[in-house]
């Protein structure tokens, strides 16, 4: 099991989106739940968008248009959950 943590960015978002839509909410707790047990669980469609200076950058699966932004700690079961939001458009998360 991997331990989530979160940045302040990602609070902020997650509590915006949140709070307009339960069953958002819903679907990313269960999100959440699948990246603690295994990051690279199939329906989270996982991949790499980018290498920061701090290490490689995930995209995984909420919903159609919603996606988390997170990286692993080095040598670490830890998840840092950086952003979310849209996978388009304005508000995307690969801005």
């Amino acid at each position: 099991m991997y331990e989530l943590q979160t940045t302040s960015n990602f609070r902020k978002k997650y509590k915006k989106l949140a709070e307009k839509n339960k069953k958002l909410q819903s679907a990313v707790e269960k999100t959440l739940e699948l990246l603690r047990s295994n990051p690279k669980y199939k329906s989270l469609k996982t991949h790499k968008v980018f290498l920061s200076q701090y290490g490689e950058v995930y995209s995984s699966f909420v919903t159609g248009d919603i996606r988390v932004i997170w990286m692993q700690i080095e040598n670490k079961l830890v998840i840092l959950l950086l952003d979310i939001g849209g996978h388009s458009g304005s508000k995307s998360v690969y801005k």
